[in-house]
């Protein structure tokens, strides 16, 4: 890319950040409104793609010789941010010692960027794919995935050869994503008087027991994979108790597994099932359990074709596994594509203060990504 080209990019770049589309509640309209106007000026056509009232996804593509497409996949929305807790502007783009600052720099804007000026150098360039180019632009990734999951539903990827996920990978090439499983535990006592606590049953207790058995058995009970890694375990949210001075009736867990196998799935929900149980009988209180989200891990071998020559382009010869869950675990389990998720930005940018992106990883991922389609 030329310093002119470079330049254009970070405006794009620039001008989505600027855009807020925080999920909740998403909003993804505008950003999806200006994207289409961006495509359609630049004679790529470009349509909107309603999910609900004012969200949308977008679907754009470039024909190429076949109707056969490759499709590169990006989300819209970012999660929710606390403003007072940066201290860069959070919707602005500031550009700093070759980093661009602002939310949703590294997830996903970053990589929307680097698609969406893709095409529009593909398109200038008078280059002509084998294959139909197509780009699928999702809402509610950060939330559900339900945008993905109304794609797939309209048939939007049912002539797609090959899946390209532009999550941020560091500029690696990933051909597997671990599973996502969330379990929801729940404990019921009964309330009392802080100053009788032994008239009531304290829920907080057993469920903080629960968290430590369960945290601690998982080191044992899951074996590392010379390829996968290990299946990995988060505490993401802990409630209980009212006030201090009343004994706490309920008390709520929920734990976000990453699986490496079907396996491993079940194994995650047969510990706190049954640690869960043996508790709650020691400590007098009732308990429940659900899984609230599950999807399997995916994997595409390093062998497929396209695999092969998308390592070429990016003149690497080794895969890894991505720890965190993507559209494609919506996508492919239904429709069966061979895929990679590679895009510029770091995922440890994601969801923190002050994220942002490296520009160099951006003007990167466009060369790679124009170099394996032409």
């Amino acid at each position: 890319m030329n310093d002119t080209e470079k330049k254009e990019l970070n405006d794009l770049l620039r001008n989505l950040i600027q855009i807020e589309s925080v999920n909740p509640p998403g909003n993804e309209n505008q950003i999806a409104e200006f994207i289409v106007k961006f495509l359609l000026k630049n004679n790529i056509y470009a349509e909107l793609v309603p999910l609900e009232e004012g969200r949308s996804s977008v679907i754009a593509k470039i024909e190429g010789e076949e109707e056969r497409d490759i499709t590169f996949c990006g989300h819209l929305d970012t999660v929710r941010v606390n403003e007072e807790n940066w201290t860069k502007p959070v919707f602005e783009g500031l550009i700093e010692n070759g980093k661009m600052y602002g939310i949703g720099a590294s997830d996903m804007k970053g990589g929307v960027a680097a698609i969406l000026y893709t095409a529009v150098l593909l398109k200038k360039r008078g280059s002509i794919p084998k294959k139909t180019v197509k780009f699928a632009l999702t809402a509610d990734e950060e939330w559900r995935y339900r945008g993905a999951k109304s794609l797939v539903d309209g048939g939007y990827f049912e002539r797609t050869d090959f899946l390209i996920i532009t999550e941020p990978s560091n500029l690696y090439v990933s051909t597997a994503e671990k599973g996502e499983l969330w379990m929801r535990v729940k404990f019921f006592g009964k309330s009392a008087h802080g100053s009788t606590p032994e008239a009531g049953v304290n829920t907080i207790i057993p469920a903080s027991k629960l968290i430590v058995n369960v945290t601690e058995k998982c080191g044992k009970i899951f074996e590392t994979d010379s390829f996968w890694g290990k299946t990995s375990i988060n505490i993401g949210k802990f409630q209980g108790g009212t006030q201090v001075n009343i004994v706490p009736n309920y008390s709520e867990v929920d734990f976000d597994f990453r699986v490496i196998s079907e396996k491993d799935k079940e194994k995650a929900i047969e510990l706190v099932r049954t640690l869960g149980e043996e508790i709650a009988k020691k400590h007098k209180v009732r308990f429940t359990e659900e899984i609230f989200n599950y999807h399997s891990p995916i994997f595409t071998s390093s062998d497929n074709p396209f695999v092969k020559k998308f390592l070429q382009a990016a003149g690497m010869k080794e895969v890894i596994v991505t720890k965190y869950c993507t559209d494609g675990a919506t996508i492919i389990p239904e429709k069966k594509i061979p895929f990679i998720i590679f895009g510029p930005g770091d995922i440890a940018q994601a969801h923190q203060n002050d994220e942002y992106i490296e520009l160099e990883s951006l003007y990167r991922a466009v060369d790679t990504f124009l170099k394996f389609l032409t």
